[in-house]
């Protein structure tokens, strides 16, 4: 009798396996699985297998996070909104989300909600520069880049080295045509990140040399670029992948799609990406600088 049932379980154990995976690992390949749909333009597919991942790994934020992205690609955006909230909820530090769902509540004209949102979490978690990256993107959207320049600065008074942040104030100084200090930004974001091809290819395109340089300025000075004070944000979209990598990933400095995403290497993310390629990685790679 006792056999019988541990055989019996046994069995059981087997067939749940064979049809919802075996937990992470399953749960990383229907992610990829659905990232691969995703950036072909088969979302409904790519729901699908985000929703495995999810069930594979409940309560894992990238796989949830995909899950919206695709429902947002989809069209059913009330039904991401809430999804991203959920993923909130869970993990209150999962940036992805943060921007993902605040680019949604803009793009419907919400701006005031989303600027709420972001201002909630820069208040509760004052200690991270990710937050204060975040309002920059958003404010940099809406036009008031004076507003950036100060949340950007103030991120890098609290991490002097942020790759992220200097990108994105070499965006601000860039959109505002102060190329010299632009390009002071750049080689200071290169210098702790080298691997940021799109950083690269605006200071090409400003004329000025990658060659990375230090940055030796107190926290409080860090973000004048004291060489030029005479004189896009990068936002990840797309689906998160499975595995860290953090910052968002591959530091790239390109325009926003409606969703973002995160990539396994570090970018320059800007603020703002998120889609459902982007590895479990929280702040290492935040949104690429992606301008919109």
């Amino acid at each position: 009798m006792f056999l019988t049932r541990v055989m019996a379980c046994a069995i059981i154990a087997s067939l749940v396996s064979t049809l919802t995976g075996c937990g992470a690992p399953n749960g990383f390949v229907h992610n990829s699985m659905g990232t691969r749909n995703f950036k072909s333009g088969n979302y409904a597919e790519a729901s699908r297998y985000f929703q495995m991942a999810a069930a594979d790994k409940p309560g894992k934020p990238a796989y949830l996070h995909n899950v919206a992205s695709a429902m947002w690609k989809q069209g059913n955006t009330s039904g991401a909104e809430q999804v991203y909230r959920q993923v909130l909820d869970t993990d209150p530090m999962y940036q992805p989300s943060y921007h993902s769902l605040a680019k949604l509540l803009k793009e419907q004209g919400r701006i005031g909600e989303a600027q709420e949102l972001m201002t909630a979490w820069a208040d509760t978690q004052p200690y991270i520069p990710e937050p204060q990256i975040e309002l920059a993107w958003l404010n940099r959207e809406t036009g008031n880049h004076a507003a950036s320049e100060e949340n950007l600065r103030q991120a890098l008074q609290i991490d002097p080295a942020n790759s992220t942040a200097l990108a994105h104030l070499g965006q601000v100084y860039q959109d505002q045509g102060r190329s010299s200090e632009a390009v002071a930004m750049y080689r200071r974001s290169l210098y702790q990140n080298w691997y940021q091809p799109d950083v690269k290819s605006r200071v090409a395109t400003l004329g000025g040399t990658t060659a990375p340089i230090p940055a030796v300025q107190p926290a409080s000075q860090f973000a004048y670029a004291p060489t030029f004070v005479n004189g896009q944000p990068i936002v990840a979209q797309g689906p998160q992948p499975a595995f860290a990598n953090y910052m968002t990933s591959q530091p790239t400095v390109a325009r926003s799609s409606p969703i973002i995403m995160h990539q396994a290497h570090p970018t320059v993310a800007g603020i703002g990406n998120t889609d459902p390629a982007h590895a479990d990685q929280r702040f290492t790679s935040l949104p690429t600088v992606n301008a919109h």
